[in-house]
């Protein structure tokens, strides 16, 4: 019984399955590291890291060139977000009215 040698387009064909196997498997293990909960999770807070820092510096970039603005933006919150106190300290009232139904 003497075996034949496999002819050069099945040695090629085999090299080209060979080689998509490692691909596949080289994808799969990515894909497995990348799905990892720790992964995402440390990937999410680098991402906020360098959101916010460029958040930040806009915003002091921002208050630099126009700080009567800033100013004026950081008072007007200030007072939206305190709005009930200043009320109830203008009405003279510990507690507003509960509305009529």
């Amino acid at each position: 019984m003497s075996m034949k040698a496999p002819s050069p387009r099945v040695v090629a064909a085999q090299a080209r399955a060979d080689a998509a196997r490692a691909r596949l498997s080289k994808t799969m293990g990515l894909l497995q590291k990348r799905a990892n909960p720790q992964t995402i999770a440390s990937d999410v807070v680098a991402t906020l890291k360098t959101r916010g820092g460029e958040a930040m510096q806009t915003a002091m970039d921002t208050a630099e060139k126009r700080p009567w603005a800033t100013g004026i933006g950081v008072a007007l919150t200030g007072l939206f977000l305190a709005r009930g106190p200043i009320y109830r300290a203008i009405r003279g009232t510990d507690k507003p009215k509960a509305p009529k139904r």
